[in-house]
C-alpha cells in the first residue's frame, strides 16, 4: 500500500495515527485522518482548476499533485463536526441483511442508498483506508455484482431482497423508505424494482434529485449515467402480500388504493391516474401470484364507485377539499408546468406517454398544439409505439376539432373497450409469429404485449406467455419489469403444473 504515497506524507500520516492510539478521542482523530488520506495520496489529481481524488475507481492518474499534509488535516478539522452519541441515537456498522438487534415494527422512517450493481466495487475501494486501520471488511457479503468474486447478478438480487426483507420488518406500518439509486442498466433498475414491491413496500413516486437536469430514461437507458432518483415507498397498513387468499376482493382491492392515495400529498401526483393505480393494482397480483379478476373497465368502476375523480386525478373523500384549497391555493388553471406536462419525468415508452398526454390535455387542445409538445420531451426508443396521431384517436375524445380527456364513466369504457380490441388484436399477431418464425423478435409494442399477456395469465394459458418470452430479444424483459414480472409468474405456474 505505501506505494499509493510520497514518502513524507506516508511518515506522517503513520505518525498521526500511532499517536492518536493514546488519546480517549482516538476514534474522532482516526475519522479526521481516515477522511484526508484519499487527498495526501498519489491519487489526488492535478488539474488547472483545481484537484480531487478519483471516485469510484482505485488507480493512480497520469498528473498527481502532493498536498500539504498538515494543510489537508486543518482543513478536515475545519469541516467535520463530531458528535458523540449520549444515549438518545444509536450508531451501528453491520450487514442490512441481517438487523436481528432490532425489532419489528419499531422504525420511524429509513433513508437507504443501496450498492450500485457493478459500477462500484465498494470492499475492494475500502482497501486504501482499512489498511491503515488493520480491520478488513468480510467480502463475502459486499452486495456486488463481480466476476472475479463468483458474484452474479443472482447473489446481487439475492442481497438486495435480503435488505429490503428485513427494512420491511423493522420498519412501522404506514411510514416511509427513501431509496437514493443510480445504475446506467435498465436489468438492475428491474432488480430494484422487485426486491422493493417483493419485500411488501409500496412505491409512491420516483423524483430525479436535481430537477435541472436528468430524467428516468437518462439515468436508466444503458451508456448514459446522469443524477440519482429519489424512490418513495411505504409500508402498507395492511400487509397485502401475506394476504392467505389467491382471491382478491374488491374490498381488499379498495383498501389497497386508499393505502396508495393517503400517502401521497392531495396535489398533482401522476401516481394518481387510473393508468398507474391500475398497473399498480397489477403488480400487487403478479408479484403475490393472485388472480387478476379485474379488467381495467372494472377497476374503473371500482375507482367511481369508491374515490372521486378531479382533472384526471383520483382522491379519497377526505382528501378531495385540501386538493380544491391547493387548487386555489396555487392558481392551478395557470400554473405552465401543468399545462405542459411537465410534472411528469419521463417519457419513454407507451405507457408514459399516455399518462404524459392525459396531464397535458388539462384543456383541450389541438393536434398540433400537442404535437409540438410532444416532439420536444418524447424520448421513445425500445417501444414500438404508434404515431401520435393514433395514440390520440384511441385514447382520447375529439371534440370540435381538439382533443379532450374523457370525463365520465361511459366515455372511458367506450375509450378502453377500442383500445383493447387493437391491443388484443396485435397480441394475436404476436403470438402467431412466435409460433411460427424461428428468428429472435427485436421490437414489440409493450401495451400490446402487457395487455396479451394479462389476458393470458387471467385464462391460464401460461405457456403462451412463455412461447412469446423465448422468441424475446432479451433487452425487452431486462428493460421492462412489467413484462418479467408476467413471465416469472408463468414459470411458476407451468413448474407447479408439472
Amino acid at each position: 500500500m505505501h506505494h499509493f504515497y510520497w514518502r513524507r506524507n506516508l511518515i506522517l500520516i503513520a505518525g498521526f495515527l500511532e499517536k492518536a492510539k493514546k488519546y480517549d478521542t482516538k476514534n474522532y482523530l482516526y475519522h479526521i485522518m481516515t477522511s484526508a488520506i484519499n487527498n495526501l495520496s498519489k491519487r489526488y489529481r492535478y488539474r488547472t482548476t483545481g484537484g480531487g481524488g478519483p471516485s469510484g475507481n482505485l488507480y493512480i492518474p497520469s498528473l498527481s499533485r502532493e498536498l500539504n499534509f498538515f494543510n489537508s488535516l486543518i482543513d478536515k478539522f475545519k469541516s467535520i463536526y463530531y458528535n458523540n452519541p449520549t444515549g438518545h441515537s444509536i450508531i451501528s456498522t453491520q450487514s442490512c441483511s441481517n438487523l436481528s438487534n432490532i425489532e419489528k415494527n419499531s422504525v420511524d422512517y429509513i433513508f437507504t442508498d443501496p450498492p450500485f450493481g457493478a459500477n462500484i466495487m465498494y470492499n475492494e475501494l475500502n482497501f486504501m483506508i482499512e489498511g491503515w486501520l488493520k480491520c478488513f471488511t468480510n467480502s463475502n457479503y459486499d452486495a456486488i455484482i463481480n466476476n472475479e468474486q463468483s458474484k452474479t447478478i443472482d447473489y446481487y438480487e439475492t442481497e438486495l431482497l435480503s435488505a429490503f426483507k428485513e427494512y420491511y420488518r423493522v420498519l412501522k406500518p404506514k411510514r416511509w423508505i427513501n431509496i437514493e439509486f443510480n445504475n446506467s442498466k435498465s436489468i438492475i433498475w428491474n432488480l430494484l424494482r422487485k426486491a422493493i414491491n417483493n419485500s411488501g413496500f409500496i412505491i409512491s413516486q420516483v423524483s430525479v434529485l436535481d430537477k435541472k437536469q436528468g430524467s428516468f430514461k437518462q439515468v436508466t437507458s444503458p451508456g448514459s449515467v446522469s443524477k440519482d432518483l429519489l424512490i418513495s415507498a411505504f409500508k402498507p397498513s395492511v400487509e397485502y402480500n401475506n394476504y392467505h387468499s389467491k382471491i382478491i376482493s374488491k374490498e381488499v382491492v379498495i383498501a389497497y388504493i386508499s393505502d396508495i392515495l393517503n400517502h401521497l400529498k392531495p396535489s398533482i401526483f401522476t401516481e394518481r391516474t387510473l393508468q398507474i393505480l391500475y398497473s399498480k393494482y397489477i403488480s400487487l397480483c403478479m408479484t403475490n401470484n393472485y388472480t387478476i379478476d379485474f379488467d381495467v373497465n372494472i377497476f374503473l368502476e371500482l375507482l367511481y364507485s369508491n374515490f372521486i375523480e378531479k382533472d384526471g386525478f383520483w382522491f379519497t373523500t377526505h382528501q378531495i377539499e385540501a386538493y380544491l384549497e391547493y387548487k386555489k391555493k396555487m392558481k392551478l388553471e395557470g400554473m405552465d408546468d401543468i399545462k405542459s406536462g411537465a410534472s411528469l419525468l419521463f417519457v419513454n415508452d407507451e405507457k408514459s406517454a399516455l399518462v404524459w398526454l392525459y396531464n397535458f390535455l388539462f384543456e383541450s387542445k389541438s393536434y398540433s398544439v400537442i404535437l409540438t409538445a410532444f416532439n420536444q420531451l418524447a424520448n421513445l426508443q425500445d417501444d414500438d409505439v404508434p404515431e401520435l396521431k393514433e395514440l390520440l384517436e384511441q385514447n382520447f375524445i375529439i371534440e370540435n376539432g381538439k382533443y379532450r380527456r374523457p370525463q365520465n364513466e361511459p366515455e372511458h369504457n367506450s375509450i378502453t373497450e377500442k383500445r383493447q380490441k387493437n391491443l388484443r388484436r396485435e397480441f394475436e399477431t404476436l403470438l402467431v409469429q412466435a409460433q411460427t418464425e424461428k428468428k429472435k423478435i427485436k421490437l414489440v409494442r409493450k401495451e400490446a404485449l402487457a395487455y396479451g399477456f394479462e389476458l393470458c395469465y387471467k385464462d391460464k394459458r401460461f405457456t403462451d406467455i412463455l412461447t412469446i418470452a423465448k422468441k424475446l430479444d432479451k433487452k425487452i424483459l431486462e428493460n421492462s419489469g412489467e413484462l418479467n414480472d408476467f413471465v416469472e409468474a408463468a414459470e411458476i405456474m407451468v413448474e407447479g403444473i408439472k
